[in-house]
């Protein structure tokens, strides 16, 4: 599979889904949390949460990030890369909708986006620095070479 073909799956399986999971460092310990995002054509993804929260507070101090996206039976998604605030309030508006578009791709699921007011809540972009995806729909996996490498 080319790379343009891997990064075309890539995104577009990113697109479907729209929970991840994510991990953050913090000065006590490791926090792993489950965000809902959005994703733009270059993969710049983006999140919120409210201001109090140990992620919010901890990426103030370290903007890292890693995550996982999968769904069994189709791909794994794994990436990293660096998170900002977003405060420019015409990005903020255009990111807002797109997180409450995310939410309406997954069943069942009624995030707390729905109820983000001022100042209460923060909205986060990631710019990704590293990307692999595994193709999961052949069952046997034999080793990290069927990785393919996005970014």
């Amino acid at each position: 599979m080319s790379d343009l073909d891997s990064k075309s799956k890539a995104l577009a399986f990113l697109r479907k889904e729209r929970i991840m999971s994510a991990a953050i460092n913090n000065a006590e310990r490791p926090v792993a949390t489950v965000l809902l995002y959005a994703i733009d054509d270059d993969f710049t993804m983006y999140f919120a949460t409210h201001r109090s929260t140990i992620k919010a507070k901890s990426l103030a101090i370290d903007p890292k990030i890693s995550f996982s996206v999968w769904r069994n039976h189709e791909m794994l998604i794994q990436a990293s890369g660096a998170t900002r605030e977003v405060t420019d309030s015409n990005q903020l508006e255009s990111v807002l909708d797109k997180l409450a578009e995310s939410t309406t791709t997954v069943e069942d699921f009624w995030p707390p986006i729905l109820q983000v007011k001022g100042s209460d809540y923060v909205v986060y972009e990631i710019k990704i620095d590293w990307m692999r995806a595994l193709d999961l729909s052949n069952v046997a996996i034999h080793n990290e070479q069927q990785f393919s490498q996005i970014i």
